[in-house]
Formats: C-alpha cells, sequence, structure tokens
C-alpha cells in the first residue's frame, strides 16, 4: 500500500473506504450541548451495539457532543477494531484540533497493514467473481456481491455497499436471496437517511412470506424508525410496541432504544388509556422497564398525572436524548407534542381551571402558560379567560342541538312527503310503466281441460 505524509496531516491511501457523503451524521446539523454535561455511561451505552452499527453510533455522539479527549480516544479504539481508517484518521485530526495536549500520533504501521489487508481482500474477491462470471456460476456470483456489500458496509463505504447488494439482486432465484438482498437495502438506507427508499422495500417484503422473527423484528425496527422519520408518532409507537426483545441480535437500534423510542412516541401521541395499554401493561417491555428506572420513572409520571415531575424528568434527559443517532432530529418536537398532550389530559375533565395552579402543576409562571395555552385553543373547544387567569371549557348549547336535530327531522319529513305525493300522482295519471312480458301472463287466458 501507498502511504504518504501531507501537510494536512492526512495520508494518501490506496485502498480509503469514503465514509464523507455516506454518514448519517453528516446529514444532522450540530447541536449545542453546551453547559452541563451529559449523564450517560458511554461504554455501557455503546457495549449493545458492535461493528459498523457501533461506530456510528460512536462517532454520531462524538462529533455532536462536548469535547473529550476520553471520547475521541474510545472512537479512535473503535475504529481500529473496525479496520475504517476514514473514522480513525479523521478522529486522530480531530483529538489533535480539540486537545492538543493530548494528540497522539497516528499509527502509520496500523493504517499500512490494514490498507493491505482491505485491498487484498477486495482483489481477492473480484478475482473470484470475475472467474464465477466465467463459469457462470450464478449462486457464487449472488453470494460474491453480497460479501463485497458485506464488506464496503463494514468498512463505512456505503455507496459502494448499495451497488454489491443491488448487482447481487439480478442472481437471486430463491424466496430467501430476495429476502436477504431487501434486509441488506434497508439496513443500507437507514445509515444513509434513505427514509424514501426504506418505505419502498419494506412494502417489497410485505409480498415474501416470512416466519423468521428475527427477520421480522429487523423489518418492524426500520419499519418504526420509518414512521418516526416521518413524524407518524402515533403509527411508529404502535410497531415499537410490537417488536419482541428475545434473543436480541445485533440490530440497528437495543431494546432500550426501543423502549425508548416506544414512550416518546406513545406519550406525544396517545390518550392515557390508550398509553396505558400500549405500554404500563406491556409485558414485552417490562424487563427493560425494570432494567432503566429513569424511563420508568417519567412513564409513570405522566400515567399517574403527575406532570411536572415527568416533564422535568424529561428535561434532564433532553440532551442524551439529542445524542442518539435516530432520536436526535425530533427530540423538540416529540418534547413539544408531549408537554401539549399533557396541558390538554390536565384540562380534559374540568369545565373551569384556575390557570395559577395549572402553571404550578406545570412548573412554570402564568403568562408562560397562557401563551401555551392560546396555540392550543385552536384546537381544542375552550375558552381563555385572560383577565381572571381562568381557562373554561366550551359547554355544549344543549337547547341549540335539540333545535338543529327538529330541523334536521323536519327537513326529512318534507322530502318523504313531497315523494309520497309525487308517486300517488303518477299511479292516478297512469303513467305506470308495467312489465310487457308479465302482462301477457297476467292477460292469456287459460284453456280448460276436456
Amino acid at each position: 500500500a501507498e502511504v504518504s505524509t501531507q501537510t494536512t496531516g492526512r495520508f494518501k491511501l490506496k485502498y480509503q473506504p469514503q465514509l464523507n457523503n455516506t454518514n448519517l451524521s453528516s446529514t444532522m446539523e450540530p447541536m449545542d450541548v453546551e453547559g452541563s454535561p451529559v449523564c450517560l455511561d458511554l461504554d455501557s451505552y455503546i457495549g449493545q451495539y458492535s461493528g459498523n452499527v457501533c461506530l456510528q453510533r460512536l462517532k454520531f455522539y462524538v462529533d455532536n457532543a462536548r469535547p473529550s479527549s476520553e471520547n475521541y480516544r474510545l472512537l479512535i479504539q473503535t475504529a481500529m477494531d473496525c479496520k475504517n481508517m476514514t473514522v480513525y484518521t479523521d478522529a486522530v485530526e480531530a483529538l489533535s484540533n480539540t486537545c492538543p495536549s493530548e494528540a497522539i500520533a497516528l499509527n502509520v504501521e496500523w493504517i499500512t497493514q490494514t490498507s493491505k489487508y482491505l485491498t487484498n481482500k477486495v482483489d481477492r474477491l473480484e478475482q473470484d467473481l470475475k472467474s464465477y462470471q466465467l463459469s457462470q456460476d450464478k449462486e457464487n456470483i449472488r453470494r460474491t456481491h453480497q460479501m463485497l456489500g458485506d464488506h464496503y458496509h463494514d468498512c463505512g463505504d456505503l455507496s459502494n455497499a448499495i451497488k454489491h447488494y443491488q448487482k447481487s439482486r439480478d442472481y437471486a432465484t430463491t424466496v430467501n436471496h430476495t429476502m436477504e438482498f431487501l434486509l441488506s437495502i434497508i439496513k443500507v438506507s437507514v445509515y444513509l437517511n434513505h427514509w424514501t427508499s426504506v418505505s419502498n422495500y419494506i412494502k417489497k417484503t410485505e409480498h415474501i412470506e416470512n416466519s423468521d422473527p428475527k427477520i421480522l423484528r429487523r423489518l418492524n425496527l426500520a419499519k418504526g424508525l420509518c414512521e418516526m422519520s416521518q413524524k407518524n408518532y402515533h403509527q411508529a409507537a404502535k410497531i415499537f410496541a410490537s417488536i419482541t426483545c428475545d434473543n436480541w441480535d445485533n440490530e440497528i437500534i437495543s431494546p432500550l432504544c426501543v423502549l425508548v423510542y416506544c414512550s416518546l412516541c406513545s406519550l406525544a401521541s396517545y390518550k392515557r388509556t390508550d398509553f396505558q395499554k400500549l405500554l404500563i401493561e406491556n409485558n414485552n417491555f417490562k424487563q427493560f422497564m425494570d432494567s432503566q428506572p429513569t424511563v420508568r420513572n417519567y412513564l409513570f409520571a405522566f400515567y399517574n398525572r403527575e406532570y411536572s415531575t415527568g416533564l422535568k424528568s424529561l428535561e434532564n434527559l433532553k440532551k442524551e436524548y439529542k445524542l442518539d443517532l435516530f432520536l436526535n432530529p425530533h427530540v423538540d418536537d416529540l418534547f413539544d407534542r408531549i408537554r401539549n398532550e399533557s396541558l390538554r389530559q390536565y384540562f380534559a375533565p374540568y369545565l373551569t381551571c384556575d390557570m395559577r395552579k395549572m402553571a404550578e402543576a406545570f412548573n412554570t409562571n402564568v403568562d408562560s402558560l397562557e401563551l401555551e395555552l392560546m396555540s392550543l385553543v385552536a384546537h381544542q373547544p375552550a375558552k381563555i379567560d385572560s383577565h381572571n387567569k381562568v381557562l373554561r371549557a366550551c359547554e355544549d348549547d344543549e337547547r341549540a342541538k335539540i333545535l338543529e336535530n327538529v330541523l334536521d327531522l323536519s327537513l326529512t319529513y318534507k322530502q318523504k312527503t313531497q315523494a309520497l305525493v309525487v308517486k300517488s300522482a303518477i299511479l292516478k295519471a297512469g303513467l305506470v310503466i308495467k312489465n310487457t312480458a308479465m302482462s301477457m301472463e297476467q292477460e292469456k287466458p287459460t284453456t280448460s281441460s276436456t
């Protein structure tokens, strides 16, 4: 492998997969997480994943969290384990720029060996592919394209991975081959943030009969993420809640992330009774709720109508959730919807509500609460008494309802009466068209037997 040092500290490699235009984190805007540090056990968080899945999440976390030499060192080691030289060189350069006193030198020997290993592996697979193409061995051609796609995916070169996965489709001869291709394309499309492609390929899998629980779970995970990306939080929560968490493999998201996604989506889009059936009484998530007391606490706080406690717990976790690869674009929207839904559920049982007590329940002041309620009144049958600081529900006018029903009945009676008068006039004038065949049968004389 050819290695040469440049003034920028980067290396020109014979084999260097490009991740710059295929990393999901590059499509996200960097967020402001300054202030209090995020209380997250990064080792246990990343320990739920392995391979390129782990590297993608760790890179997104490090790129968006407060600069830390420990995080960069962990990213560097993970990139070396995954043999991803692009992430490795970027992390070393970022560490030297953000923490010059703790900068480390590039491991030229590791880069040379890794480049040689990856180049030899690609050359060997491509050589096998040529020989299989000459012998017209379709199964081995398909399998080699699949192996090349897996190799490029592990290295972070998602564009080449998709190219080889799509080529493997031309040589699929069984239903299992087609399903393997679709799952591979869906996995890469998720990390590329191509949600339209994810949705289209998921629809194609619906025409294939399959009973493998692992495959069904992977499809549901991708479907839930796709619904969440389109802000269909109600449907996303329903899908996440249906996922079984037994015998979990190296999926794109962990069971604990499924619990968090399902919790936030359900709080933002479900009413209290529906939320109870979906999560509180869901035995599938019980063991994970017990292992995640923070999630369990704010879930039961909202269920018990302790809105101030629940919203405060969520606010403490907001920065942590913004560092999640898939949850990041939806955190602000989900939190706003959860607060609005909490305001509606708080006021639902009452005809009038003192805004001062309501402000205390939501840990805010009356003026701020009034501004929030103004946006909700447009979709809620209620009125704000700004002078007395009272929120009033719009009562149904029973007198108006009865009058409206009477008018509807009178109109129906008038229409039926007019129809009967017209029918009577037609019969009287003899304008009824008779069935000719039936008339002839009736007029035919009956012959008596002699």
